[in-house]
């Protein structure tokens, strides 16, 4: 009786021990085959959602400037007649509300043009605004330079950039506060940063630079020791920046650098829709 009850028990626990192994091979089977489900879910999701944010991001850098057809055929006209005249016309430059209105030639270095009139003559002290012989010429660098005398007291006329020593006076600098690039593309606009006035042999004249960090250090030690400025300008690695040079009236040996920065693509539109109706060009060349 007692062997009875002792292999019916140790049979009871066996069952047990049974169902329990089934149990746990359940559970481990659900977290397996349920469990991953979720992780692949999560995970899918988690990379839609960064896809999103980086295609929202993709988008926001890329976003770039299209010229309407009325500038494409107002760009093409103008450009015909500059190349008609000098073939290695490269762009146009005016700040608005100023006489600061020429062509811009690029050539193979930066003497030819000094003396070099635009339409081939010879003229000290008047020359053609160039663009420096290492930039390129869709003002695509970080760092672009355009040269140009300053006629002044030494000629009847204002042409070239004379005007630009103006903007060492705070009043007219604010007064006059954008210049307008055209190319035979597309338009650029730049909003006045600061000007400097430095040696002629100031080491300051580059256009390249080793890093960001070197680009936005000279162009901070620029802005910080400028005679005017805007104070509303943040200077950042990201951005493109012109600069117009020129002699000054009381000394020759010394230049007036205008600091600009270039309205970027992704703010053209808020831009244009602020500004646009003071942009447009009035001549004023010749006058």
């Amino acid at each position: 009786m007692k062997r009875a009850e002792k292999q019916t028990t140790s049979k009871g626990k066996g069952l047990g021990i049974l169902f329990a192994l089934v149990a746990v091979v359940a559970l481990v089977l659900g977290f397996i085959f349920f469990n991953p489900f979720g992780k692949q879910k999560s995970t899918s999701t988690h990379q839609e959602t960064a896809k999103s944010t980086s295609g929202s991001t993709s988008s926001k850098q890329e976003v770039k400037y299209t010229p309407s057809q009325e500038e494409k055929d107002y760009l093409a006209n103008r450009f015909a007649q500059f190349t008609a005249v000098n073939p290695e016309t490269i762009a146009y430059v005016y700040a608005p509300g100023t006489e600061l209105d020429e062509p811009v030639v690029q050539t193979g270095d930066n003497a030819t043009y000094l003396d070099k009139t635009f339409d081939g003559g010879y003229q000290p002290y008047l020359g053609t605004v160039f663009m420096d012989t290492d930039n390129k010429k869709d003002f695509s660098d970080r760092l672009t330079w355009l040269f140009g005398h300053a006629r002044g007291s030494k000629v009847a006329d204002h042409r070239m950039f004379n005007d630009v020593n103006f903007y060492d006076n705070q009043e007219y600098f604010d007064q006059h506060p954008y210049v307008v690039i055209e190319t035979p593309e597309r338009k650029y606009y730049y909003e006045a940063m600061c000007l400097v006035i430095v040696p002629e042999t100031t080491a300051f004249y580059r256009t390249s630079f080793k890093d960001d960090e070197d680009f936005t250090t000279q162009l901070k030690h620029n802005y910080e020791g400028a005679r005017t400025k805007n104070p509303n300008i943040k200077i950042k690695a990201s951005d493109k920046y012109l600069v117009l040079s020129t002699c000054r009236e009381e000394d020759e040996t010394i230049r007036s650098n205008l600091y600009l920065r270039q309205i970027p693509d992704s703010e053209m539109k808020d831009f244009l829709a602020k500004h646009g109706d003071q942009l447009n060009y009035v001549a004023t060349r010749g006058q």
